[in-house]
């Protein structure tokens, strides 16, 4: 807050007191003193020796003093005459000398100024008067001429009349030879000739001038008017030499000294000029009190008494000529002793010398505080004070100085100037630290934005929280709202731009940025924008940010946003043009990127568009800007805005323009799809493509892999550049690589174009070239062998036929073969002797299913099995994650062919994949005989259930069968029959019961009555037992017990073949089996069993174990019981498995007491 301050000016002006502890200038004064009256009687000299400061004026009037409180004693009186050599620097030292002395003298001796005056006017010069006459002379020639001129209108009339004359006569001409022209010219020609002998022979000086020169001054004849005038100069003379110097120093000195009076001169502050100066000014200032030789010594009031103050060491390094010697003596002030010979120079100049030593402050504290307070009065606190003293005192300490009377009387004017300037407003110790450092703030401001810029035991001495904004106020002297504009905004604008983001860091961390460098960017961006340094600018930023996260960060960003969104192009040249403003997206807040973008977007076209001529180069920059756009969202997981700004824009339909874009747009992570809309005009026939193709044709295949997805070329377009790459390998060597390009483009072309214009590509007439399978090589490169996969692709339609040779035409115009090993090559591969790289077979299925003709090889391939190209190319298609699009009829009937070639899970991941592709209408126009054997279990595998709709449909497919054909199905074991297992065991089938159960009964009982053989088939019939309800099981097998009858071992053994669980169940399982059917098993089911040895049937008895075998025996008809044990001893006296016999032994009879080791029918057995 401002305030009125009230100061007062301390005038460093010399003391006749000493007032310090100690009193050394009062004991020098005295010995000054007495060297004066000393030296009384002759010419002296007194030096006084003594750094800056020391108190030397000081001394002088002391010793002033001293001798004037001698006066009242009848002494002389000494008057003291002090000349400032410093003050007369530039002017002539002796005149200046004596006028300021003769002036002083007037001034003190008033009674003597008359004879002062006289020494005064011949001091100050002398006036010097010069009067000038000036008059016009004319020569001869100008006397002659003005006493021609009366007579020059007769010569006129004269002449006129003879030429009028000759006119009249028709003799005009002869004028020339006429007297009035003829006197004309012999005046004409004096002249000349008058003038050449003036500047030949004339004796007045004028033979040295040229001939210009001297007629020039003849034909001058008038002259300014007769002149009188008078000049009165005044004239001074040059600073007078040491003997005219002396002798009028000595006049005076003569007028005003006395034996009552006595003039002591004082020639102060010698050491205070430039040091270059100090040489000449010794040599003067001796001569002013060294007697000339032919002085005489006869008046004694001429004597000079000089005193001389000075500080020895800038003397004598400044006066010594001897460079040695300064150098030694150089050397000695490093010495702790002080060298003799420096102060011969000094001996021989002085009579007496006398060292001034600086005063001892062993009250400066109480000084200081004493002249602040003179200054500063009654506006200072005690704790200011004591800290500007502190900074006096370490600002002392830096220079390794000691306090003097002068520096603190300097320091504290200076202090309270300062603080009187800015009305208060700052601390006094704030003020003091600015002193402190005015040369280095001077000199560079910007040291307050460095960390260590400023003193920091200073600093804290200053106790300022606000310290760095009130010195930026006090450097600039300005409010201190505005300081840190001043000091900041420049050096945030001037870092922005810099190469590097280091200044821009390091003034992060000055006070004030967070303040100041928002308005700074604001007030800086259109420059910016308009030099192009915006990018830069962001750059820079950008680093920053890495490791500053401070309030103002977001406001930086937000004004680096609005800056760039009045951007209204940005360069595509080259990505260091537009890279900087990408590292904007990485800076700005998440809900800002969309807006970012779209401007990036806006901007990056508008540059295209604004240029003439769009050419392909213009394309490829724009395709590689918007990639690495795309790089930059990606790693901040955000691209999907670039694709929805891309999906915005329409780029040019400049032809070159659209093949530079789209051979580089894939690259990018983007397709021309991608674009609103993409168009090609080509507004010339020379724009078209044709050439481009052959002569870049790797650039030329991935710009039409683009054009080909949106379909932005017409069916000729393509068959044109088809025809225009095959006729290029067949014109010439192309090379592998280039072929491979060529193929790759006619393969394109092939599916492209519809189907009934196929035809029209000229493959047939570069088959006949023998240079085209040249340029294809013999597949020893990566590129032949791709060039190869791509010819074997477009000959598709050929494959197993022959491959003609080609021929090459003859000189009588037949043809003759033109084979060569890239042809043999190639044609071994067609034929099928020769399996495809791993590479060649994935290139072929792709193009084969990009062409949606896989088909094709699928059924090429089922039908000629050896052939191994085909067989790998169409595995590679069924293997991948996209498997060929076919149709579900083409996928069933060609379903073994593939199940063959593909291992299970393959071919289970592809039938998935499939299911998506088949629709609900292709599935139902499906019949049971379209189905494949293990198409149901292989779809059925899939774990999404995607083929349920198909599963759903053979299901009612099944059910749609008749009642009265499923006998018949079943006994031929047909492929209904097939299908309908099929699906029991993978997605499971439950018929209707009431229409499949008594047909499936009969089949039973006739298989039991060996009445139908059915072969293979393992318990298939079991399986279509599970197609009905499991509630009707029980009555199956009650029905099948009752009814089955006159099976016989061989009947038992295809009934246990085909359906053993339907057999055990019709043996044992049932609640409340009757006696009949008990009867009906033992009759038709054990007893077979053991006559035919059929274990898988025994061992279903075995298993139901005695008690419940024995329960059916005991209601058995005693026929069948004894049938049954007929049947055993059969099989006991026959059978060779031991434990068969025992276990059937034990099921029938139970367990028998055990037999000792010792019988010996443990050993052999019984039988019977």
């Amino acid at each position: 807050m401002s305030k009125k301050v009230l100061r007062q000016i301390i005038q460093d002006q010399p003391s006749d007191k000493d007032l310090f502890h100690g009193g050394g200038h009062e004991r020098t004064a005295f010995s000054l003193s007495k060297a004066i009256v000393k030296f009384d009687k002759d010419d002296s000299a007194i030096g006084l020796d003594g750094s800056w400061g020391s108190g030397k004026s000081s001394v002088v009037e002391m010793a002033a003093r001293i001798l004037a409180g001698k006066n009242g004693r009848g002494k002389k009186t000494y008057h003291f005459f002090t000349f400032d050599i410093w003050k007369s620097q530039g002017s002539g030292f002796r005149r200046s000398f004596l006028e300021h002395f003769i002036t002083w003298s007037m001034q003190t001796f008033p009674r003597k100024i008359a004879s002062l005056e006289e020494i005064k006017g011949q001091i100050q010069g002398k006036t010097r008067e010069i009067e000038t006459n000036n008059h016009p002379i004319l020569d001869w020639y100008g006397i002659a001429v003005l006493c021609f001129l009366p007579f020059l209108p007769i010569f006129y009339f004269w002449s006129k009349s003879v030429f009028d004359q000759l006119s009249e006569a028709g003799k005009a001409v002869e004028f020339l030879y006429s007297a009035p022209f003829l006197s004309l010219i012999f005046f004409v020609l004096g002249t000349l000739g008058f003038a050449f002998w003036k500047q030949r022979f004339s004796s007045k000086g004028e033979n040295n001038t040229d001939f210009k020169t001297t007629i020039s001054r003849m034909l001058l004849i008038s002259s300014r008017q007769h002149q009188d005038h008078k000049v009165v100069q005044k004239v001074r003379e040059i600073d007078p030499n040491d003997y005219e110097f002396h002798a009028t120093l000595r006049a005076i000195l003569s007028v005003v000294q006395s034996e009552k009076d006595r003039v002591i001169m004082v020639l102060d502050n010698i050491d205070r000029l430039p040091q270059k100066e100090i040489r000449d000014y010794w040599a003067l200032v001796r001569s002013v009190f060294a007697r000339t030789h032919d002085n005489s010594r006869s008046n004694s009031n001429t004597d000079i008494t000089a005193i001389v103050p000075y500080d020895r060491k800038l003397i004598e390094g400044n006066i010594i000529e001897n460079d040695t010697e300064h150098e030694l003596n150089n050397s000695q002030d490093r010495k702790p002793l002080s060298g003799l010979g420096s102060r011969e120079l000094f001996s021989k100049t002085f009579g007496e010398i006398l060292v001034v030593a600086p005063p001892v402050l062993s009250n400066a504290r109480d000084f200081f505080a004493d002249k602040l307070n003179q200054a500063l009065p009654n506006q200072v606190s005690a704790d200011d004070t004591f800290r500007t003293y502190r900074i006096f005192c370490e600002l002392l300490n830096v220079e390794g100085g000691t306090t003097t009377p002068r520096q603190i009387v300097s320091f504290v004017n200076d202090l309270s100037g300062l603080y009187a300037l800015h009305d208060g407003k700052f601390r006094l110790p704030t003020v003091a630290a600015f002193i402190a450092h005015q040369d280095s703030l001077t000199e560079n401001p910007a040291v307050l934005n460095s960390e260590n810029g400023l003193n920091q035991k200073i600093a804290r001495l200053a106790a300022d929280d606000r310290l760095v904004r009130n010195l930026a106020a006090i450097v600039f002297n300005v409010e201190e709202d505005l300081a840190f504009q001043i000091l900041l905004d420049d050096e945030i604008a001037n870092a922005a731009v810099a190469k590097t983001a280091d200044t821009l860091v390091k003034l992060s961390a000055a006070p004030g940025f967070e303040l100041r460098v928002e308005d700074a960017v604001e007030a800086n961006m259109d420059e910016w924008r308009s030099t192009e340094e915006l990018g830069k600018v962001i750059e820079n930023f950008s680093a920053l940010f890495e490791i500053y996260s401070g309030d103002a960060r977001k406001h930086i960003v937000q004004a680096l946003i609005n800056g760039f969104k009045k951007l209204s192009e940005i360069s595509l040249h080259s990505t260091e043009q537009y890279d900087p403003y990408l590292l904007l997206l990485k800076i700005v807040p998440d809900e800002e990127r969309p807006a970012v973008v779209e401007h990036l977007m806006n901007a990056a076209f508008v540059y295209i568009n604004r240029k003439e001529t769009l050419n392909f180069q213009h394309g490829k920059d724009l395709a590689s800007f918007i990639g690495t756009t795309n790089d930059v969202l990606e790693e901040l997981r955000d691209a999907d805005e670039l694709r929805t700004e891309v999906g915005k824009k329409t780029p040019s339909s400049a032809p070159d323009f659209m093949f530079g874009l789209a051979a580089n747009i894939a690259a990018s992570g983007f397709s021309l799809d991608d674009f609103a809309s993409v168009e090609v005009n080509f507004s010339k026939e020379s724009e078209k493509y044709e050439d481009k193709v052959v002569q870049s044709p790797s650039l030329a295949v991935k710009a039409l892999v683009q054009f080909q997805t949106v379909d932005l070329l017409t069916d000729d377009e393509w068959l044109s550049i088809a025809d225009a790459c095959l006729e290029a390998m067949k014109a010439g060597e192309v090379g592998a690589e280039k072929a491979e390009h060529f193929l790759e483009i006619v393969s394109m072309a092939w599916g492209t174009v519809d189907d009934q214009r196929r035809l029209e590509i000229a493959l047939d007439s570069a088959l006949a070239s023998g240079e085209f399978f040249r340029n294809v090589e013999e597949g020893q490169t990566t590129s032949s062998q791709r060039a190869q996969a791509s010819l074997l692709f477009l000959l598709k339609d050929k494959l197993g036929k022959t491959l003609a040779d080609p021929t090459n035409p003859n000189s009588n115009g037949s043809l003759v073969p033109d084979t060569s090993n890239s042809f043999q090559s190639f044609k071994v591969i067609f034929e099928g002797n020769k399996p495809l790289d791993v590479d060649q077979v994935g290139a072929v299925a792709s193009k084969a299913i990009d062409a949606r003709c896989a088909t094709l090889w699928i059924k090429f391939s089922n039908k000629n099995r050896g052939h191994e190209p085909v067989r790998q190319i169409v595995l590679n298609m069924f293997s991948r994650n996209d498997p060929p699009y076919i149709t579900l009829r083409t996928l069933l009937s060609n379903f073994s062919y593939i199940s063959e070639i593909l291992v299970s899970d393959d071919l289970r991941d592809s039938l998935g994949r499939y299911a998506e592709r088949f629709d609900k209408t292709q599935i139902e126009e499906l019949k049971i005989t379209d189905l494949p054997s293990g198409f149901l279990k292989s779809t059925h595998a899939c774990t999404n259930g995607s083929w349920k709709t198909l599963h759903d449909h053979v299901d009612q497919l099944l059910k749609s069968v008749s009642a009265e054909s499923w006998p018949e199905h079943i006994e031929k074991m047909d492929h209904t029959v097939a299908i309908l297992i099929e699906k029991i065991e993978s997605s499971g089938c439950a018929l209707n019961s009431g229409d499949f159960r008594n047909p499936f009964t009969k089949v039973v009982i006739d298989i039991f009555a060996g009445n139908i053989q059915i072969e293979n088939n393992d318990k298939s019939l079991d399986t279509l037992m599970n197609a009905i309800g499991v509630s009707y099981h029980e009555d199956i097998w009650r029905t099948l017990r009752e009814q089955i009858s006159g099976v016989t071992s061989s009947s038992l053994q295809a009934s246990m073949n085909l359906f053993p669980e339907l057999v055990e169940n019709i043996a044992q399982s049932g609640d409340r089996i009757l006696k009949t059917e008990k009867d009906n098993v033992i009759r038709n089911l054990l007893i077979p069993a053991l006559e035919g040895h059929n274990k898988q049937a025994l061992q279903i008895f075995v298993d139901m174990g005695f008690t419940k075998l024995k329960d059916f025996q005991n209601a058995a008809e005693t026929s069948s019981t004894n049938m049954l044990e007929g049947a055993w001893k059969d099989f006991k006296s026959t059978e060779d498995d031991r434990d068969l016999i025992r276990a059937v032994s034990e099921a029938i009879h139970g367990k028998r007491k055990t037999k000792s080791s010792f019988d010996p029918s443990f050993w052999l057995g019984t039988r019977g």
